[in-house]
């Protein structure tokens, strides 16, 4: 049982770039990762308002829904998503809410966990929502495995918690090659501990 599962909420396909990259990663260093994605009853009015919205949106649609079953066959599980006021968005709340019955019943415990998330403004507003996600993990007996420090990403701002991707104000700017860079390191660490 050596399964990755990337659970990923994403609007604008930011989220979505990063997990699927993150998921290829992965799968090159022999891991078992796959994507899937939370329920967002309103990501179709989102991809007819917005053009960034609109460029992934079958894609994402046509992940798996995650549920606790999907939880449970992982030995690791990676969140990301959105940052919405400095939190997780309400999507993925609703989706870590849904197992608080696992967190009571310890069925988490010992696993495996990373993240990321991409935001709009600031490096330290996606850090209170990695915060956020770490402390979900914590609650579910779920082992934190942070990006850490490494000299040769001293470059790249990141959190030591997990990574942050900035979009900019209309949530246009894609994930560079730059934050590729970051995600082969954590891949890296990550694959590790599922070998």
């Amino acid at each position: 049982m050596n399964r990755c599962s990337i659970i990923v909420h994403s609007v604008n396909g930011n989220s979505y770039i990063i997990a699927t990259y993150l998921q290829e990663l992965l799968n090159q260093r022999n891991v078992d990762a796959r994507l899937y994605r939370v329920e967002d009853a309103d990501l179709h009015i989102w991809a007819n308002k917005s053009d960034t919205a609109n460029d992934f949106y079958e894609d994402i649609q046509a992940l798996p829904v995650a549920s606790e079953e999907t939880l449970l066959k992982s030995r690791m599980v990676v969140l990301g998503c959105p940052t919405t006021f400095g939190n997780v968005s309400a999507e993925m709340k609703a989706f870590m809410d849904s197992t608080y019955t696992m967190a009571e019943e310890r069925a988490m415990e010992g696993r495996y966990f990373a993240c990321f998330t991409s935001c709009t403004h600031s490096i330290c507003e996606g850090a209170f929502c990695i915060d956020s996600m770490v402390h979900y993990a914590q609650t579910m007996g779920m082992v934190h495995i942070p990006l850490g420090i490494h000299d040769e990403l001293a470059w790249a701002n990141q959190p030591v918690s997990g990574i942050v991707h900035l979009a900019g104000k209309e949530n246009a700017i894609r994930p560079s090659k730059q934050l590729g860079d970051v995600l082969a390191v954590y891949a890296d660490t990550l694959a590790v501990l599922l070998q």
